[in-house]
């Protein structure tokens, strides 16, 4: 930029030096005021790094609009799983609310079962009692039979006999051998006489005859035969002989009398 004592010799071909010198001095200060072209070249620059810093802001912006929405997105995933959380725990405090009542409904069972059974161990007790009594008294009862039978059958059945046998009786009584060192005690023995001979008659009384009875009895009359005398028979003497019990008498060659008077 000229000087002002340049421009005004300039000016002062053209006007007077007054107004050479306002006009030196009015050029002079217009210049000073414009911006300079290398001003404005850094204004440029200034601007497109400015304008580069927006586009970038602008960027960044964008970015973090985004990452709001994802970190908004991942609030609300995080929302809807407590959600499904809670609905869960209270759905297993249901269940736990549901497994103690029924913890507290069996045991209120348990309980009626425990006592139930110590009624029905009573109760069994109880019964025990009862039968252990009926069994003492039935013993009692089948002892009086029995003794009452063979004694029935001391007097009844050597008139049987004589009736069908051309017998003649002795004696006839209880007796009790020795047999393999060990004694055995008959309900009936009989002695006596047969047609002339001397006859010897091993009885069995029982109120009901069994064929475990038979089979038991003629094992103690086959031990008892060679310590007898004579001729040796053998008779079941009761109320009832089923027909498995006759039978194994009949083949045993032995005799079974009634209570009737009746030799089966």
């Amino acid at each position: 930029m000229p000087t002002i004592e340049h421009l005004e010799q300039n000016l002062l071909r053209a006007f007077n030096p007054d107004q050479a010198r306002l006009l030196a001095q009015t050029i002079h200060e217009s210049y000073n005021s414009l911006v300079h072209a290398s001003d404005f070249h850094e204004l440029k620059e200034i601007v497109g790094d400015l304008s580069e810093n927006v586009r970038d802001l602008s960027a960044g912006v964008k970015e973090l609009a985004s990452s709001l929405r994802q970190t908004q997105e991942h609030v609300e995933d995080l929302a809807a799983a407590q959600q499904r959380t809670e609905e869960r725990v209270e759905e297993l405090a249901a269940a736990q609310q549901r497994t103690e009542e029924r913890v507290e409904e069996l045991a209120t069972a348990q309980q009626r079962t425990e006592q139930s059974v110590e009624k029905l161990s009573r109760a069994q007790e109880e019964t025990s009692r009862a039968v252990r009594l009926l069994a003492r008294q039935v013993g009692g009862l089948s002892d009086a039979l029995g003794g009452s039978l063979e004694d029935f059958a001391l007097e009844f059945v050597p008139e049987i006999l004589e009736r069908y046998w051309p017998l003649k009786t002795d004696d006839c009584s209880r007796f009790e051998l020795e047999l393999k060192g060990k004694p055995q005690e008959i309900d009936l023995f009989l002695t006596g006489s047969l047609d002339g001979r001397p006859i010897t008659i091993l009885g069995e009384v029982k109120s009901n005859i069994t064929p475990s009875e038979v089979e038991r009895f003629l094992k103690i009359t086959e031990l008892a035969r060679p310590t007898l005398t004579g001729e040796v028979r053998v008779i079941f003497f009761g109320y009832r002989a089923s027909r498995e019990a006759r039978d194994a008498i009949r083949a045993a060659g032995a005799y079974c009398l009634s209570t009737q008077g009746k030799i089966l």
